[in-house]
């Protein structure tokens, strides 16, 4: 049971950093493109920020009672954050390789910090912080 409520404080503490950089990206660099594109950025990280954070929760506590130690938590970070970054670098470079670098729409920097750092951070701040204490667990 302790092993369990670790692992959820770890994810929740992930939640709620992702929540806070997304919101403070949100504020620092207002989107200047249009307010549909705009709120429709916000609203999928809204949603794919908790549901991240639940594949976290579900993988590091089958990792952790599957396989305990820094070992398995290794592959639960691996398991949903892989097939991750290969799905937004294949889009992403999809759709910035047809334009210039230089040319990078203020939609995609909003996506980057609206979605996929919040995401990235669902999934790597639980990792970090079960690492630490992974002996304990």
């Amino acid at each position: 049971m302790r092993r369990f409520v670790t692992i959820l404080l770890a994810c929740a503490s992930g939640l709620a950093v992702a929540f806070l950089f997304a919101y403070v990206a949100g504020i620092v660099r207002l989107c200047t493109g249009e307010a549909l594109s705009c709120s429709m950025t916000r609203i999928i990280g809204l949603i794919y920020i908790p549901v991240f954070s639940l594949i976290a929760l579900i993988c590091f506590t089958v990792a952790a009672f599957w396989k305990p130690g820094a070992r398995g938590l290794n592959i639960a970070l691996l398991t949903p954050l892989l097939p991750f970054m290969l799905l937004v670098v294949w889009i992403k470079y999809s759709e910035i390789s047809v334009r210039e670098f230089h040319e990078i729409r203020e939609r995609d920097i909003q996506e980057m910090l609206q979605i996929v750092i919040p995401i990235i951070l669902t999934l790597v701040l639980p990792w970090i912080l079960l690492r630490r204490f992974a002996d304990r667990l």
